[in-house]
């Protein structure tokens, strides 16, 4: 192995003193700051809570990039590819939580749980069919030529009042096909069309902006999620901090396969992964069940 240059050091130590103080000034927001007013310069006013979500999207989106220069993967693919390490986020979430988990009532006018991953699922669906009409109209002159976007563009099986019906497995299952149709049906995304007009809640973005925040939307409500089991009284035991953990880290694999065609032997890794996974946790659950009457 060759040894670092120098200068690549040094130019790392000025990143990380950079995010370090980025970290420091975001720990310094109080939660009551995140509902107040927040300038997204050239773009238009957002809450707080979204400026933190916007780093997020920026970092993801230079990643991206970072890929993309790399040869290994289209822009379509690497711009989407973080969503599904937020999808297991989620999922790693999920798994424990029952029925009765899911429509708990955490007072306050706030979402069950159920409300919050049906938002969720139909907001990935219209990420979909929306972005894929914003694609469609090629505008590029600016927002002011770009007509306003049908309301009846998605399918009313992912309408939000019923996309999170059904047991936790349906559930899940319907996240999967949620992202994944949308992955599949703007597949062929070029670098020039992820420069279209857009819009997102009214402001003016581009398509690259659109399809960027499908991992941070489902990262924004994972932590709604986690406000609303505390305001439940749930805390996950140790067990499940360690199943999200192992969740995460499969959706950090699964995005080098993910959404597009990978190279065979990176595919095949991946499954032998997983298939190693499963082994381990079957027998892990053997030797618990076997251990527990003792």
């Amino acid at each position: 192995m060759g040894i670092v240059p120098t200068s690549s050091l040094a130019d790392l130590e000025t990143a990380r003193t950079l995010v370090e103080q980025a970290l420091a000034d975001l720990i310094a927001v109080p939660d009551a700051a995140l509902d107040q007013a927040w300038t997204w310069p050239d773009h238009g006013e957002v809450d707080g809570r979204y400026a933190f979500f916007r780093i997020l999207e920026d970092l993801e989106a230079t990643a991206a990039g970072i890929d993309t220069g790399k040869g290994g993967r289209g822009p379509a693919d690497a711009i989407v590819a973080p969503a599904t390490v937020a999808r297991w986020d989620l999922i790693g979430t999920l798994v424990p939580l029952t029925a009765t988990d899911l429509d708990a009532d955490p007072g306050g006018g706030e979402w069950t749980i159920r409300q919050t991953v049906a938002h969720i699922i139909a907001s990935q669906h219209s990420y979909g069919a929306y972005t894929a009409w914003y694609r469609d109209q090629g505008i590029r002159t600016g927002i002011e030529d770009l007509p306003m976007a049908p309301e009846d563009l998605g399918d009313p099986a992912y309408d939000e009042a019923i996309a999170a019906d059904g047991t936790p497995d349906e559930i899940r299952r319907r996240l999967h096909v949620a992202l994944d149709d949308a992955a599949s049906r703007l597949a062929d995304l070029t670098t020039d069309e992820l420069g279209l007009t857009a819009r997102w809640s009214e402001l003016p973005v581009t398509v690259g902006f659109r399809q960027g925040r499908w991992s941070s939307h489902i990262a924004e409500h994972a932590v709604q999620i986690d406000k609303t089991l505390v305001w439940l009284g749930r805390q996950p035991s140790e067990v499940e901090r360690l199943l999200r953990l192992v969740s995460i880290a499969w959706g950090r694999l699964e995005s080098r396969v993910w959404p597009g065609a990978a190279q065979s032997d990176r595919l095949a890794m991946t499954v032998d992964a997983a298939r190693r996974a499963a082994e381990i946790a079957a027998s892990v659950r053997a030797v618990a069940t076997t251990a527990a009457p003792g």
